[in-house]
Formats: structure tokens, C-alpha cells, sequence
């Protein structure tokens, strides 16, 4: 395929992605009625230890913890039927650090029958818990590039539009991943996508924990991380654009459960209600990513950054990052100068890289102070 055709195709198909985006926003917009799912935020000295273990969890309040009556089948007839079985129960648990593109994972499930480690030259005849992330809350198909035809994307197919889409199209703006649940003698993950390194550390890591052979009946604890990417090309990650996370702005996720009983599937559960998900990013929920809750803030502590915006006038601008409800600030820039301003620009007199600012605040909870040495540099 000639290089126009490839941009022309990528062209068509970022504007199809854009109007199923927008379409998608309106109606989220008009509805009034859509939930809003949460990502819970770790302070930075409590984040997860990837070790299969739930304890690092115990802090996460219920609110944050999706269950059986947040799932519905879409393709095998059993519809809602997962809320009132004992055949199978399952608790997803997000979270998220301010300052790491990661988002972390807590699947719990018990099972009736635990069906692993059959062998399928398909990919999977295994329970499978199957997550779907964009980053950017972009939209739009992500495995199916619309510029092609359906007959150009059949399955499996070896024509130069099918290995063109995949190579340059599938899981590139929003990533699929079909998770084992238990891996036996295979990778732990199976990447619908071109980009099968985001499976790899350090794009992402995982622990498992269970205690049962397959066919038998108990409990999987799965925790694991991804990276979200805007951009994940064949490749390899030195090409990827990761995507920032950032407090109070929101993601496309959802996830399905894929239950096997040693025979055919019976059950695509997923969060979104509605099978397009796994390959059309639309179809995902939106998750918010949340402040870190209150009781786990300190009740006042002094934190700040800054940024050097004019060096050859010596200009800094400071940003006060506190917690806790402050009242007062004092800024000591090292040079006998102070501000009471809580975000101010200060213009030094002279140059060096030894200064030592400080700042205090003053709040209802008492006082806190935060001092930086020879990380302001004038030169």
C-alpha cells in the first residue's frame, strides 16, 4: 500500500473516531443519567505492592468496588444473570498515583469451576477477565480501522489491508487486553493489538494468588498494573505516547468477565452492556479519576513547586500545592525578601544555584512548613 493511501486511511479514520466521540459526548451530555464511575487515588507513601495480596486495598472506601450487579451478558442469553448465581462472583477494585501514568487493579472472583489451561490455537478457551483503556477518552474504533471494508478486515485473513490495519491501527489509541485468570505455560496476558509489549514490564505488572486446580471451585485475587497509552505503535514503547493522568479529568475504561466451564463460553459479562465495547472505545464507561479522599490527607502540610519563566530576568513563578484548608501563606526566598501571596512571581536580584526558599502556611489546623535547598537555579 502506497504511503497516500496509508495517510489518507489514518486521516479518514481519525475523523470517524472524532464524530463517534462527539456524538457519544452529546448524548452523555443530554442524558442526565450517566453514572459516574470512580478511580481511587493512593497517596504517594500507601501505593500497591504487585504481589496478589488485598491489603495494600483495605483503605479504598466501598464506594470505589464494582460487582456482579454492575455486569451484564450481551452475546450467550444470560443477561443479568451473574447478580443472582452462586456460579460466579467478582469485585474490580481501580486506583491511580498522581505523577504515575498507571492504573492499578484489584480483581477478585470466586468460581464454581476454574477453567484454565486448556490449549486453543484460537487464543483462549479460558476464563478470561478482559479489560479495555483509553487514556484520552477519545472514542471511536480501535481494532477495526473504517476506512476498510468489512470484507478487507475478515478474520484472519492475509491481504494487505488486513496485516495493514493491524500493524498500523489495532490497539494503537486505546489498548485491549485479555487477561488469564490463570495463565498456565503462556504469557500472562494476550494483547488484541499490535502492540503486545504493553504486556511486558515495565509497561505493566502483575501477581496472582489462588489455591485450586482447574475444574475445581474457589477464589483468584489478580492485581496488576497498566499504562495507558495515546499512542502505542508496533514499534515498541520508545515511539509510544504515554497517557497523562491527570486529578479530576476522566478515562474511557470498562472490563468483561469471559466464563468457561470446560466447555464452550457461557457468559460475556461486561460493565459497559454492550459487546462493541472490546473493540470500539465509545462503548467504555468514563472513570473519573478522584482526589485522594479526605481522611487519608494530612490536615495541613506545606508542599509547592515552581518554574523558572524568564532566566535572563531571574524570574520564577511559585505554585502553592498544600494541603489542608490554608489561610495564610509567607514565602522566604533566601534573600531577605518575602511574599504573602499564594501563587507569586518573584524576580531575583542575583544568580546562583545555592538559594533556599521556604514556604509557611497557617490554617485551622496549625502550621506547616516546606523548605527546598539548591533546586532554584539562576544562572
Amino acid at each position: 500500500m502506497t504511503n497516500l493511501k496509508i495517510c489518507l486511511f489514518t486521516i479518514f479514520a481519525v475523523f470517524c473516531t472524532s464524530s463517534v466521540k462527539a456524538q457519544n459526548e452529546s448524548a452523555n451530555e443530554t442524558s442526565g443519567t450517566e453514572k459516574v464511575f470512580k478511580i481511587f487515588q493512593f497517596p504517594k507513601n500507601q501505593i500497591p505492592r504487585i504481589d496478589g495480596k488485598s491489603d495494600d486495598w483495605e483503605i479504598v472506601p466501598n464506594s470505589y468496588e464494582y460487582g456482579n450487579e454492575m455486569l451484564k451478558d450481551t452475546e450467550d442469553g444470560f443477561g443479568n444473570a451473574i447478580d443472582h448465581t452462586s456460579d460466579l462472583d467478582v469485585s474490580v477494585k481501580v486506583g491511580w498515583v498522581e505523577g504515575l501514568n498507571r492504573l492499578y487493579f484489584l480483581y477478585e472472583a470466586t468460581d464454581d469451576f476454574w477453567d484454565f489451561g486448556r490449549f486453543s490455537n484460537k487464543g483462549y478457551l479460558n476464563d478470561i477477565f478482559e479489560i479495555v483503556v483509553d487514556g484520552d477518552l477519545s472514542g471511536g474504533p480501535f481494532i477495526y480501522n473504517p476506512a476498510y471494508t468489512k470484507e478487507d478486515l475478515k478474520w484472519d485473513s492475509q491481504t494487505e489491508a488486513y496485516l495493514e490495519n493491524h500493524f498500523t491501527f489495532s490497539g494503537v489509541h486505546a489498548q485491549n487486553y485479555h487477561i488469564y485468570t490463570p495463565p498456565v505455560n503462556n504469557a500472562w496476558v494476550l494483547i488484541w493489538g499490535n502492540q503486545h509489549w504493553i504486556g511486558d514490564f515495565p509497561q505493566s505488572n502483575y501477581a496472582y494468588d489462588y489455591n485450586f486446580e482447574p475444574g475445581e471451585e474457589g477464589k483468584l485475587v489478580l492485581e496488576f498494573w497498566v499504562t495507558p497509552y495515546d499512542y502505542a505503535p508496533f514499534e515498541g514503547p520508545q515511539k509510544a505516547i504515554e497517557s497523562e493522568l491527570i486529578q479530576g479529568e476522566s478515562i474511557g475504561l470498562s472490563w468483561s468477565v469471559l466464563d468457561f466451564d470446560g466447555g464452550e463460553r457461557e457468559g460475556h459479562f461486561n460493565l459497559s452492556h454492550d459487546t462493541r465495547m472490546v473493540k470500539d472505545a465509545s462503548y467504555l464507561r468514563k472513570f473519573k479519576l478522584m482526589p485522594i479522599e479526605s481522611e487519608l490527607k494530612d490536615m495541613i502540610k506545606a508542599e509547592w513547586s515552581f518554574e523558572v519563566i524568564d532566566m535572563e530576568k531571574k524570574r520564577v513563578s511559585f505554585r502553592d500545592e498544600s494541603q489542608g484548608e490554608i489561610l495564610k501563606w509567607e514565602w522566604d526566598f533566601g534573600d531577605g525578601n518575602y511574599s504573602n501571596e499564594q501563587h507569586p512571581i518573584y524576580q531575583f536580584k542575583e544568580k546562583g544555584i545555592h538559594k533556599v526558599v521556604t514556604l509557611t502556611v497557617e490554617g485551622p489546623a496549625g502550621k506547616s512548613k516546606h523548605t527546598k535547598y539548591w533546586e532554584v537555579m539562576i544562572r
